[in-house]
């Protein structure tokens, strides 16, 4: 059985990895507001963009698979609607709140280096189109989600 990311010890080996990833900082760009489920939020009128934030990824080490939904299918709220996978981990992708699927980046289930290496970028999964914009208002700040990251990741992440 895969662990997933409330398990104890999956924050240690997240930790351990980090750790193993050398002096280079990893960025949380300051255009963004995130989940506490590590995913960031481009958010641009009414189109909003959805991707997996660089701290989740090195913890999980070298995916292996990605399940993404179809376009113009429905989000719920706190339901999974995609899956990213590593040799040990299993992260479900949770929604921040009910929305349309108006775009799919399904290239990257077939190139899912592009998801590692450009996460803020060519590395997006999702854009959406949110039904109710307050539930948005739960959402990170970047200097939060630092925080955050550092709570669960450790101080000596390399988090900038």
């Amino acid at each position: 059985m895969r662990p997933n990311t409330g398990n104890v010890m999956f924050r240690a080996l997240e930790k351990q990895r980090i750790r193993q990833r050398g002096n280079r900082l990893m960025i949380i760009p300051d255009n963004r507001a995130y989940t506490r489920n590590h995913e960031w939020l481009r958010i641009d009128s009414e189109v909003v963009e959805v991707g997996l934030t660089e701290p989740l990824l090195k913890a999980m080490g070298d995916l292996i698979a990605l399940e993404l939904p179809e376009s113009e299918d429905v989000m719920l709220r706190g339901f999974p609607i995609a899956v990213a996978e590593s040799l040990d981990t299993l992260h479900e992708i949770l929604p921040p709140a009910d929305a349309d699927i108006l775009e799919v980046n399904k290239e990257l289930e077939w190139d899912l280096d592009t998801v590692s290496r450009d996460p803020y970028g060519k590395g997006w999964l999702l854009k959406i189109k949110v039904e109710d914009p307050d539930h948005l208002r739960d959402l990170l700040s970047p200097d939060l989600y630092r925080n955050h990251c550092k709570k669960t990741f450790g101080e000596e992440s390399g988090i900038e």
